[in-house]
């Protein structure tokens, strides 16, 4: 793969996102004891006044912003703002070969009893959207994306909440760097409730007019996060908007009911794992197809977009016909080498025609495993963390279902930052996120974890990201 263009600072053996932030790293892993817990002091802070404004996942999870930024050279971040623009135009070209392409389909055969669902597009395009691309910096330089979320990503309001109460803090950190950068604004952060105002635009752009009545869409109740923040969002437009289980919705003639109001509008919060062979789900799956109900995302998004498979489509060579030169350029440049887990013959990482399940078992540590359509970093197994006799069998369990994606493991860059419970300054992984509403990048999000998982549900930590000009 080639290297991409970005302004890496080689230091102590690690790598940094541009010469600010090495600086800042610096500072936090040669502190002295007094500015440790002076940190800790203000990172203890950060948490109370952040629970004290409700920024929290649900009841049961605090937001772990923390004190500690990412920042980002705004030319470089220009350029990830141009690739995630153009992969966001690419994925409805994915839905065309997916309709056309039997070869395509191979790779998303779990959704075959859906298929006539999910290829009933509404006419808007692009179709998604609401997403986050998430990415890691791998030690070469490339950023690399790992994960699209077309489906219902989080911190959609947090992020851009948590930075704002962020910067309104004192901090020690940015004290101590003591550098007057010049910033670029981002409109997560800068607008409130940016992801209502695209909900808006994206219904006024199929129908018209504004919706009347909004419903957060859930199953069996396992994704709740910022539910509160959309329905007061929405409240603040004159929009009513409730959080519901699908199966409070009926379907009538052309349209979907909710205790007899008809809806407009819905946002989906569901593991769509639940919904492909689902009794409960097909009448309201039926009903956003035939386009009785505005969905964001489409169920083309919720599936094809979502599931890891795709990145297997891009970076497959016998695929490559599909695309247009520049396409493949950034491909080559944004994803890292993935193929869907199934007995025979693929390329290897080296070039080779090689049997895929024997490549993998003879390469451990350079791999991971992935269910193509998990979230929350569930079921994913890192070679080099597991016995060589524990990866033997993941890779034929992978292999018996086709349900699972082999990718490189990409060594993130490593930065020391507080805990945002306890304010003690460790070394963790880092990654970057990208935001793209309606076709357009509308900022950032970094995450810091001790383990290579960045869930924040699993210890990890929301780094507000600075993008600077240097």
């Amino acid at each position: 793969m080639s290297k991409v263009a970005s302004p890496f600072q080689q230091d102590r053996g690690g790598l940094a996102l541009c010469p600010y932030d090495a600086e800042l790293d610096a500072l936090l892993a040669q502190a002295s004891a007094a500015e440790r817990e002076n940190i800790a002091k203000a990172q203890r802070e950060l948490r109370s006044v952040a629970l004290a404004n409700g920024l929290q996942f649900d009841a049961n999870h605090a937001y772990p912003v923390c004190l500690r930024p990412t920042i980002i050279d705004a030319d470089w971040a220009g350029q990830l703002k141009a690739a995630g623009e153009r992969f966001i135009r690419v994925f409805d070209d994915v839905l065309e070969l997916y309709r056309h392409d039997a070869e395509v389909r191979r790779l998303y055969r779990g959704y075959e009893p859906v298929r006539d669902l999910l290829l009933a597009a509404p006419g808007f395009r692009p179709l998604t959207r609401i997403c986050r691309f998430d990415g890691l910096v791998a030690p070469d330089g490339r950023y690399l994306i790992l994960e699209t979320n077309t489906d219902c990503p989080a911190n959609l309001f947090a992020s851009g909440m948590a930075t704002r109460l962020w910067r309104s803090l004192p901090n020690p950190i940015l004290a101590a760097w003591g550098r007057d950068v010049e910033l670029v604004p981002q409109p997560i952060v800068e607008t409130r409730n940016l992801f209502i105002s695209e909900m808006l635009d994206t219904y006024r752009a199929d129908k018209g007019r504004d919706p009347s009545e909004v419903r957060i869409v859930n199953y069996n109740g396992r994704f709740t996060s910022e539910t509160d923040l959309i329905i007061q969002g929405f409240g603040e437009r004159g929009i009513h908007c409730e959080f519901i289980d699908l199966r409070e919705l009926e379907r009538g003639a052309g349209c979907l009911t909710h205790r007899g109001t008809r809806i407009d509008l819905v946002y989906n919060k569901w593991d769509l794992r639940d919904l492909v062979q689902c009794p409960d789900a097909e009448h309201y799956l039926r009903a956003v197809a035939a386009g009785d109900v505005v969905s964001v995302n489409p169920l083309a998004c919720q599936w094809i977009y979502a599931d890891k498979s795709i990145l297997a489509l891009f970076s497959e060579p016998r695929f490559g016909d599909h695309f247009s030169p520049a396409d493949r350029q950034m491909f080559q440049r944004h994803v890292p080498w993935t193929r869907v887990v199934a007995p025979g013959r693929s390329i290897s990482m080296e070039g080779e025609d090689v049997d895929l399940c024997d490549y993998l078992k003879r390469h451990r540590t350079r791999f991971l495993l992935k269910p193509t359509n998990a979230t929350w970093g569930d079921g994913i197994v890192i070679g080099n963390k597991v016995p060589d006799a524990d990866w033997q069998r993941a890779v034929d369990t992978a292999a018996s279902n086709s349900a699972y994606v082999a990718q490189e493991y990409i060594q993130g860059h490593v930065v020391h930052c507080p805990d945002p419970a306890t304010g003690e300054i460790t070394p963790r992984i880092a990654d970057l996120n990208t935001f793209i509403f309606g076709g357009k990048a509308v900022g950032f999000l970094s995450r810091a974890n001790q383990s290579p998982i960045m869930s924040l549900y699993k210890g990890g930590a929301m780094l507000p990201v600075m993008v600077a000009r240097h």
